[in-house]
């Protein structure tokens, strides 16, 4: 079986829906449920840091991806599900459909649009590759019935991008081609915070002056950048890579928070050797924002939060919670104002 009639679910989706057993740490709640598609062949792309890569996974079986396996069930009982779910929890306001690298994808992945719209009535996002989704196939996407599409740039620069993603590791994906995708979404589902998003994974390479400013590169194209730290997928190409340092992340949040915002460009920030040292706002100004929290949560289209999808629980009961699914309460902000690296009086 293939995708459009079976898709792979989420563990924490699973447990969602009622699927599989499970509770989340701190009682999170899920508000969007997360469909990957899938082929019998696998995924053409061979992205280094991912579990479906394929140098290391073979045909359709999903070893690992964002930490956790994903069980695959049909598409039918999955809407059929998600809607029992959405009727009784509306915390559950979304359902978002990942292509994978394969020929068939574009059409299959207008199919679900349209199957998830209709029998589900929630908003509908989608996750594409334009390696292969053409501009003409985004506006089908729309017209089907998705409000928006994300693209998964994940590094922040050509060369890291070329290094694990593209020709240096016989992979399909260009640079040139993924820029050039993200103002063709923006073209079709419009400019702004709800139109068009671009995944950007913290922790490849990169230096923080990169990150940031290609976190600014994507708001001057009308894209909103939806922020990850690396974690290492058992069986990946990156399985024994390091998670970026915590105070390297949190600076990268809230820099992202502050551009999402308009406080500050990146050209009024301030970096040393690659280090992210002045935010460019004064001190009272960033502890209102430490404080609130909002900058660390999960950033992704409205209702994607995503529970602990960058760590592990473990990890989330030491502090070391990389993106708050839910507010932070006053104990987690004093544990973010210790991690972010800057004195902050």
């Amino acid at each position: 079986m293939a995708s459009p009639e079976t898709v792979r679910l989420s563990i924490a989706a699973a447990m969602t829906l009622g699927l599989k057993p499970g509770k989340f740490y701190r009682n999170a709640r899920l508000g969007c449920i997360n469909l990957l598609m899938e082929y019998d062949h696998g995924c053409r792309a061979n992205c280094q840091y991912c579990g479906q890569a394929s140098g290391v996974s073979v045909g359709a079986d999903c070893k690992s991806l964002i930490r956790v396996e994903w069980p695959s069930y049909p598409l039918k009982e999955v809407i059929e599900a998600t809607k029992t779910a959405a009727e009784k929890d509306p915390f559950v306001q979304r359902v978002c459909i990942s292509a994978l690298n394969s020929s068939g994808a574009p059409k299959d992945l207008v199919a679900m649009v349209k199957a998830v719209k209709a029998g589900t009535g929630l908003s509908v996002s989608t996750l594409i590759t334009p390696s292969l989704f053409k501009k003409s196939d985004l506006e089908m996407i729309k017209a089907a019935g998705a409000e928006n599409t994300t693209v998964a740039v994940d590094a922040a620069t050509p060369d890291l991008f070329e290094k694990l993603r593209g020709k240096g590791v016989r992979g399909p994906h260009k640079w040139d081609r993924y820029i050039n995708g993200i103002r063709e979404a923006v073209s079709v589902f419009g400019n702004g915070h709800s139109g068009v998003g671009v995944h950007l994974i913290v922790g490849l390479g990169e230096t923080e002056k990169e990150a940031v400013g290609f976190i600014q590169e994507c708001y001057d194209m009308g894209a909103r950048v939806h922020l990850f730290s690396f974690f290492p997928e058992k069986g990946s190409a990156m399985e024994n890579f390091p998670q970026p340092p915590m105070d390297q992340y949190r600076r990268v949040q809230l820099a992202r928070h502050i551009i999402d915002n308009k406080e500050v460009r990146f050209e009024g920030m301030r970096f040393d050797a690659g280090r992210l040292v002045d935010f460019g706002l004064p001190s009272d100004k960033l502890q209102d924002i430490v404080q609130k929290g909002a900058a660390f949560m999960t950033t992704g289209c409205s209702g994607c939060n995503r529970p602990y999808a960058n760590e592990t629980p473990t990890q989330a009961m030491k502090g070391l919670l990389r993106n708050y699914p839910f507010p932070p309460n006053p104990q987690d902000t004093k544990t973010i104002r210790n991690q972010i690296g800057i004195t902050i009086s």
